[in-house]
């Protein structure tokens, strides 16, 4: 290995440290002797048109631990990717492509298999109708997932999901139906999810109580038919009451 080689892979090593959320990259698992999960790791190649997304960049990994591989070739787009506090496991989602249609899937390391689980949708049995794009993750403390995205419909919307039992909730509406919203970002700060996403208006922060928002999701496991428009929550549920919604532009 030549030392440009070298340098690089100490670069991508350092960067790994950091997980950032959106990986331009492969990404595959390192482990101990024992086939155990030691870290993620992934691997940038190319540049502009010809950046590498999904691919096994170095022939020499067994295939178990490198995720979606031929992903560039069937039109997948980038993977969020966080570690949950509890396992220390990675997560992973991103938009597979379905017949020029983007769905959410995830992933994550299964330490009793030794490998990436199948990706699953995030959303089962949504019709084909508008590509979902940008998924933000973040975990509480207690390795609950709080998943938002938008959803290219006619007025774009931000939409939210989290893990019960095994199975994603339906998507729960989060921005104003009315208002063209795309590319959300979440934190969660105590007890507090703050949501932000872009409208034609400017910047957009959402302040939920987390437990509102659990709560809101897991009830429409029961009635799987969205709101209309996103409930306004007592006042007391949000920080400074109102609607929820911090305007900043």
């Amino acid at each position: 290995m030549n030392k440009p080689l070298v340098f690089r892979w100490l670069a991508v090593t350092a960067v790994l440290v950091l997980l950032p959320s959106v990986a331009h990259a492969e990404v595959s698992a390192q482990l101990d002797a024992r086939g155990n999960f030691k870290r993620l790791v992934y691997v940038t190649g190319g540049g502009g048109r010809n950046r590498v997304v999904w691919a096994q960049m170095r022939p020499h990994l067994p295939r178990h631990v490198v995720l979606n591989p031929l992903g560039d070739n069937l039109g997948d787009l980038p993977p969020v990717i966080r570690v949950s506090p509890v396992t220390g496991y990675p997560w992973v989602v991103w938009p597979k492509n379905f017949g020029n249609l983007k769905q959410l899937v995830f992933s994550t390391w299964d330490a009793n298999a030794k490998r990436w689980t199948e990706p699953r949708p995030i959303a089962p049995g949504t019709p084909l109708v508008w590509d979902d794009l940008g998924p933000a993750l973040a975990f509480d403390g207690f390795g609950t997932p709080y998943l938002v995205w938008w959803r290219a419909e006619q007025t774009a919307k931000i939409y939210f999901s989290t893990l019960l039992s095994g199975v994603w909730t339906p998507a729960f509406l989060i921005s104003d139906e009315r208002v063209d919203s795309r590319a959300p970002a979440i934190t969660l700060k105590g007890t507090t999810a703050v949501i932000t996403f872009r409208t034609p208006s400017g910047a957009v922060t959402t302040n939920f109580e987390a437990a509102f928002l659990l709560d809101s999701a897991a009830k429409l496991m029961d009635n799987p038919i969205p709101p209309l428009n996103n409930p306004s929550p007592p006042g007391g549920d949000l920080p400074g009451g109102g609607d929820g919604f911090n305007r900043k532009k």
